[in-house]
């Protein structure tokens, strides 16, 4: 299971007052107003960069990344503060809109995008990509990042962590994949599950939307499509209430293969149920196969004593009896067979859709076929 939200343990750094100012020693004291966001302090005394190589699958095609990123703002990043500061007259629940888009759009973390986004649109010239193959490029690619929960630090990472660290857990890895997205002109913005204490990214889509957000949801803990809803988390947590919506500044552009999306599902349901129903039939069968096998097996061991015996008046008088029941049991493994068959066919479809979870527009020629 997930750890518990950084997001819904926050506690404020100094106790918030109700006015901007105070008295002390005859002296008037100016306290800020507002809140104060996670930030990023360089750290001037590390200078080493740090490079960093990923190796993942799209489309079935291994790709590589491999990226500089400046020691000091990655060090800077870890040793920030992760928690929100009020000061003064802000509300209690100010600053939660705000809060995710802090970690996102950090302008310490400017380069870092641009580098790691110019290995990205390499391989989406190189492969030919149209804008909703490049975003699922950049999706699977956070999805191939090790999840892993820290047990002490509840608190979100910048994602210059994530990507350096090769590894985060929820919220980590949406906020590292909205930081892409958005810098690629989508309409992107963070789920907040706070029931289930999970944390997804949201991906503007005018088909195919998740609980009427206008946003196509994204996993990014496991491999899956975009649209693609997982049917449980970690600890068999299954997804029921209204996430929180948390727009990221970003562009305009739109999810628009939702509708394929939407049809593969539609398809792995049908074939999840009927792999059901066909392991029913193929075991009913197979119980009836095997009382039929067992009179024939019975009336074959008849046959064969009475020829031991010599008794072909007998013997000839159980053949009809034996041919019939042989013949029972030969259409009923034929029917068995094909059900058998089919079954494998729906089986093998499943298995042909969750190994290609980094090909959408694959899984979409197959089953159309």
């Amino acid at each position: 299971m997930r750890r518990t939200l950084a997001i819904l343990a926050i506690i404020a750094a100094l106790t918030a007052v109700s006015a901007c100012t105070l008295t002390s020693g005859g002296a008037t004291i100016s306290l800020p107003s507002g809140v104060v966001y996670p930030k990023i302090v360089p750290d001037e005394m590390v200078t080493a960069d740090r490079t960093v190589s990923y190796s993942f699958t799209f489309e079935g095609k291994q790709q590589t990344i491999t990226v500089s990123v400046d020691g000091s703002v990655y060090a800077g990043a870890d040793a920030a503060e992760k928690s929100v500061t009020r000061f003064g007259n802000a509300r209690e629940n100010d600053w939660i809109e705000d809060y995710y888009p802090a970690f996102v759009n950090e302008p310490h973390q400017d380069a870092f995008y641009e580098a790691l986004l110019g290995q990205l649109r390499a391989i989406k010239t190189a492969n030919g990509l149209d804008s909703d193959r490049y975003a699922e490029l950049m999706t699977v690619f956070v999805q191939s990042i090790e999840y892993r929960t820290d047990p002490v630090d509840l608190s979100p990472k910048f994602p210059i962590e994530t990507f350096v660290e090769q590894s985060g857990d929820c919220d980590d890895k949406t906020l590292l994949l909205a930081g892409l997205l958005s810098r690629e002109d989508y309409d992107v913005a963070v789920m907040l599950f706070e029931a289930e204490q999970h944390v997804s990214l949201g991906i503007r889509s005018d088909v195919n939307d998740y609980a009427g957000t206008g946003y196509a949801f994204a996993e990014t803990t496991a491999p899956g499509f975009i649209g693609m809803v997982p049917t449980g988390l970690g600890g068999g947590i299954a997804l029921v209430s209204d996430p929180r919506v948390f727009r990221i500044d970003g562009g305009t552009t739109t999810f628009a293969a939702g509708d394929q999306v939407a049809f593969i599902v539609e398809r792995d349901a049908q074939l999840q149920q009927q792999g059901v129903e066909l392991g029913e039939l193929v075991k009913t069968a197979d119980s009836e196969l095997s009382v039929l096998e067992d009179r024939a097996s019975s009336l074959k061991s008849q046959l064969d004593a009475y020829t031991a015996a010599g008794d072909t008046a007998r013997y000839n008088a159980l053949v009809p009896e034996y041919n019939h029941a042989a013949d029972a049991y030969n259409a009923k493994a034929a029917e068995r067979n094909a059900l058998a068959e089919t079954y494998n066919d729906a089986v093998n479809a499943r298995t042909y859709i969750y190994d290609h979870l980094d090909d959408r527009p694959s899984v979409y020629r197959f089953l159309q076929s």
